[in-house]
């Protein structure tokens, strides 16, 4: 056993770089799953992040009032929930906007 863990401890070393390869590789495929999922739920008509954004306050709003956003805003609802830059911009201002209400 002391022979094993003695010759684990060499090979340590020579492990890490493979290692990070390996985390590259899975974020790599992450991001690639990502990217077929959102080709996969794309919609025949879609908003740009652009729209979106100026649609956001109302969208906000109606989620507060307690509103059905997919009836009122789908394509809204839909973009926030494939852009994740978009859906943290909204996050943000729905955080904000409880806290004001508290």
């Amino acid at each position: 056993m002391k022979i094993f863990r003695a010759m684990m401890m060499r090979m340590m070393p020579l492990m890490a770089p493979f290692s990070a390869r390996m985390r590259r590789m899975l974020k790599d495929i992450q991001r690639l799953k990502s990217m077929v999922e959102m080709i996969d739920h794309t919609q025949e008509q879609e908003i740009a992040c652009d729209e979106t954004f100026h649609l956001l306050d109302e969208f906000t709003d109606a989620v507060l009032r307690g509103e059905d956003t997919a009836e009122l805003m789908p394509l809204v609802k839909h973009h926030l929930a494939m852009c994740m830059d978009c859906r943290e911009e909204y996050e943000v201002l729905l955080k904000s906007l409880k806290a004001a209400q508290d």
